[in-house]
């Protein structure tokens, strides 16, 4: 009979605890595996909103971060990407009513290239010219909104409405054109992050092991 190869055994891997060093500083977000610390540079590691805030209503927000340092069993990530839930915009897009898609970029105050992009769904109907009037007049107010805050106050104005409310602010713009039904940040990449990155939280650096919220797998 042939004989069976043995299974190579691998190195073993250490499981990582993920902090956020933005958007959320100091928040846990997930935990991932590697065999050697150097094969986390650049992973990502993805977090659901109301994993963080416990809130259901936040359910539709994705956010993405990556890993840049690596400190014992901590690993520290900035943030990357947000996404909204496509099972959500999908349900707000009805038969009756338009989408609008406008798409800005800008440098944020700390230094961040970022590419916004905003959804606007409107009670009924509309022309293609009443589309290009809010696309024009949402992208001229978001791009003045990107250099006068962070990407952390960005995203946190789009979801939560502080320190800016965004969303809101948007509607009344778009309300002097057609009336609006829905305004969500439906995405947020990073283009070109900072030249300096983000500093660690002391916080989080003098953290005690033990249980950490939250969050998942990365």
């Amino acid at each position: 009979m042939p004989r069976r190869r043995a299974r190579r055994k691998g190195p073993a891997k250490t499981w990582y605890q993920v902090y956020a060093v933005d958007v959320f500083p100091n928040q846990w977000i997930g935990e991932t595996p590697a065999s050697d610390p150097d094969k986390l540079m650049d992973r990502n590691v993805e977090v659901v909103v109301r994993d963080v805030t416990g809130d259901f209503m936040h359910e539709k927000y994705k956010l993405w971060f990556r890993i840049f340092k690596v400190d014992g069993n901590k690993a520290y990530a900035r943030f990357v990407k947000e996404m909204l839930n496509r099972d959500y915009m999908r349900s707000i897009v009805q038969r009756r009513s338009s989408r609008i898609d406008v798409q800005s970029e800008g440098v944020a105050k700390d230094g961040n290239e970022v590419r916004v992009f905003t959804l606007i769904v409107t009670s009924v109907r509309i022309r293609s010219s009443q589309k290009s009037a809010i696309r024009k007049r949402v992208d001229e107010y978001v791009r003045s909104l990107i250099p006068e805050h962070t990407v952390e106050e960005l995203i946190k104005s789009f979801i939560f409405g502080e320190p800016v409310p965004v969303t809101s602010e948007i509607q009344k713009i778009a309300s002097k054109v057609a009336p609006i039904k829905y305004v969500e940040l439906r995405k947020m990449v990073l283009l070109k992050p900072a030249e300096v990155a983000p500093e660690i939280p002391v916080e989080v650096e003098q953290e005690v092991e033990g249980g950490s919220p939250g969050g998942g797998e990365g």
